[in-house]
Order: structure tokens, then sequence, then C-alpha cells
């Protein structure tokens, strides 16, 4: 029933907040429960129910007219003008930041582990090959081509991230296709990125337990210096999947407008980003003016978390009164 909610909020999602819409989604939710409490009578299973209720009731289009929603359907449609994406569109989006996560997450992995070689090289001895200094020579090498390569990488992620633009633009809708190809991912993809994730979680806490049972141990410094060295592996691959499985996730936010994807989460972004061209200049001018006139520049510091702290107040104090406007 979560998802038949779900999909019914996104149904709704456009549409104005009057008593009306409200009386026909309250409706429309009645008629999709009644059914899917018959088909489970019946026997169907969960999916099977879900799916012919969204099939019967999950184009509002056809029955707007017996919800009365036909007029505000229209003006809703023609102010926004919304694109709609198809099931190709979507599986074309998925795609394509899937092949981009991959470049990120490399990026982010060789950035990581950019200083593997010249922290073990250092721990040698200074002449390395018959050179004075030659590993640190030859780590530092590794490292600038390293960084320069995951730069390169995520230029170039950025240059496909950058061939849709749906993630900034809200006004697109998916088609019954779509909608059903995009939850059926989610679904199909649930228990491996959960698997993931885990994954990486356990790796994060492995990665510092050489480290620790060597400083317990009180052994030589090339030990420690080789369990840092792992560290930073074990961190590296731990990340690569924590990018791949949080790109993954966000891209299918974004074709169902979920979390920080949803229109309200857009609005709230947008308040913050307004408020935030005021208020942030204004505490560097009230920053400056303390630190210059007290000159207690060790101190004055403690502005910026403190500004931290009321700027989120007031952010949030901001979208409850908007909140209660809408209401």
């Amino acid at each position: 029933m979560d998802t038949i909610r779900t999909y019914l909020e996104n149904m709704f999602l456009h549409l104005p907040k009057n008593p009306e819409v409200r009386r026909a989604k309250e409706e429309l939710l009645s008629m999709m429960e009644d059914k899917y409490q018959e088909l489970k009578r019946e026997g169907r299973s969960e999916n099977e129910a879900i799916g012919i209720v969204i099939s019967e009731f999950g184009n509002l289009e056809e029955i707007a007219e017996e919800l009365g929603l036909t007029n505000f359907m229209h003006q809703e449609n023609t102010r926004k003008n919304l694109r709609v994406i198809s099931r190709e569109d979507a599986s074309h989006f998925m795609e394509n930041r899937e092949k981009a996560s991959y470049k990120v997450a490399l990026g982010v992995v060789l950035a990581i582990w950019s200083p593997i070689l010249l922290i073990i090289l250092s721990s040698m001895e200074e002449e390395f090959l018959g050179v004075q200094n030659g590993g640190m020579a030859l780590g530092l090498f590794v490292l600038i081509v390293m960084v320069a390569a995951a730069v390169g990488l995520f230029i170039l992620s950025g240059v496909e991230y950058g061939r849709y633009d749906l993630d900034q633009n809200a006004d697109f809708t998916l088609d019954f296709q779509a909608e059903t190809y995009v939850r059926n991912e989610e679904e199909r993809n649930r228990l491996p990125m959960a698997i993931k994730i885990t994954i990486g979680v356990v790796l994060c806490i492995v990665s510092v337990l050489p480290l620790i049972l060597l400083g317990i141990l009180d052994v030589r410094d090339e030990m420690l210096i080789m369990a840092v060295a792992l560290l930073l592996f074990l961190v590296g691959s731990a990340v690569f999947l924590f990018v791949l499985t949080g790109s993954q996730q966000s891209s299918m936010d974004i074709l169902l407008k979920k979390g920080e994807y949803s229109m309200e989460a857009r609005k709230r972004s947008k308040k913050a980003e307004t408020i935030g061209s005021i208020y942030w200049p204004l505490i560097v001018l009230v920053y400056l003016y303390w630190s210059f006139t007290s000159g207690l520049w060790g101190f004055t510091w403690i502005i910026w978390p403190l500004a931290g702290l009321l700027f989120a107040a007031i952010v949030g104090a901001a979208g409850l009164i908007s909140k209660k406007e809408e209401e």
C-alpha cells in the first residue's frame, strides 16, 4: 500500500493544494485501496495487486473528469508545459549517469590511493634504485599522475552528467511506462545497493584495525606506515562502492522526485539560497568588523559555527511559515 500512496502523491504533485484537489485525492485513494483489498482477497500477490491498481487508476487524465479535476489539470499543464519523460528517456538517463558515476568513483579512488606509493617508498632507504631520494621522487611522480588522471575523469563525468538536465529541471513528469520501469529498477536494486553499502562500511571499519593493533604492539615505524597505506587502500575501495551506490540511488530519486529532489526539497533549497545570499555577506561584515575593532582574531572565529546554527534555524522557520501558508 505504501507504493500506491507514493504513486498517488506523484500523480497529484503538480496540482494545486486546494480543498477540491485534496477531496479528489482522498476519493481516488479510497478507490485504489478498495480495489487493492479486493484483489488481495482474490488471492493476487502484492506486486500483481499493485500493478493492476496502478494500471486501472494510474492515468489521472483518464479519470480527471470523474474526479472533477479536468480544469485544474488543464490549467496546470498549460502553465507549466511539463516535459514528459518516456521509458526510453528514463533508461538513457539512468544508464548515462551510471557510466558517469564509474568515472567519478574511479577518480575519487585514484585521488585517495595517489599517496600510497609515496608513503611506502618514503619509509625505505634514502637511496632507491641507486638514486638519492629516488623513492620519494618516484612516489611523488605517481601521486601527480594519479591526481591528474582523477581530475580528467571528473571533467569527463561532468560532461556526461550535463547531457541531461533533469536533476536541475523540476518541470518534467514520467509517463506510466517510465514510472513503472523506474520503480521496478528501484525495487530490483534495493538489495544489491544495500550489500554494496554494507561492504563499504565493513571495509572502513576494518581499515583502521591494523593501525590500532600495530600501535598497541609498539612495532617498528615501517610497519605503521604500511598500515597507513593499507588504510588508504581499503578506504578508497569503500568510497568507490559508496559513490556508485549513491549515484544509482540519486538517479532514481531524480526521476521519481524523491528525497532531496522532491518539489518540497527544491523549494526549501531555493529559499535557503535566497536567504543565504543576504545572510552570509552580512555575517562576513560582522566578522571583519568585530575582528578588526577588537583584535581578537583567535576568538572571533566562534561567529562561524554560531552563524551556521542560526542560519539553519532561520531556514527551518521560513519553511514552517511557508508550509502553514500553503495549508
